[in-house]
């Protein structure tokens, strides 16, 4: 044999080790198997996060609306001294308010001299907060908050600086 013959048979012996078959290239089932359940565990946990945090976007529109109304209704009380708007399309007109049905959230107020309550109901195409309310309400003699609880249909009520969120069902 000549020596360039046996340096290539050398070689190909030492890449032989080295080498793998077809059936050891690739994953095993175990392996997948492995994959999945960690793929499903973090799906698992980052579900329920995700919804919440859409939950409390639809909350923070509502809470938005709610206090530009209050701001707006009680600087036209302090220039005008006249009692303010109420109904629905005079929220929309005078204030800013979004028209009915076109946001997550439809929006009344009414006033009861001198506390000014601005109510957010969900609407009923979205199921997470259908029927569910979010209250703001102002004194417009102190400017202070007040409590304000919907007995009939209350379980909890969380008050937080003049926004109270209702999430009874109905």
């Amino acid at each position: 044999m000549s020596s360039l013959t046996k340096r290539r048979l050398l070689l190909l012996l030492a890449s032989k080790g080295h080498q793998r078959n077809a059936l050891s290239k690739g994953f095993t089932l175990v392996e997948l198997m492995i994959v999945i359940v960690i793929v499903g565990i973090l799906a698992a946990v980052a579900l329920p996060n995700f919804l919440s945090q859409t939950g409390k976007a639809k909350a923070t529109e509502a809470k938005t609306n709610i206090s530009a109304i209050i701001k707006q209704a009680q600087a036209k009380f302090a220039e005008d001294g006249v009692n303010p708007f109420t109904s629905a399309a005079d929220l929309t007109t005078n204030y800013g308010a979004p028209s009915t049905d076109t946001t997550k959230f439809n929006y009344s107020a009414s006033f009861t001299s001198p506390v000014y309550t601005v109510t957010a109901t969900g609407v009923s195409t979205d199921s997470g907060i259908k029927d569910q309310k979010i209250i703001g309400c102002v004194n417009f003699t102190t400017g202070s908050c007040k409590s304000f609880v919907q007995a009939r249909r209350c379980r909890s009520v969380l008050h937080c600086c003049g926004l109270i969120i209702d999430r009874s069902q109905p």
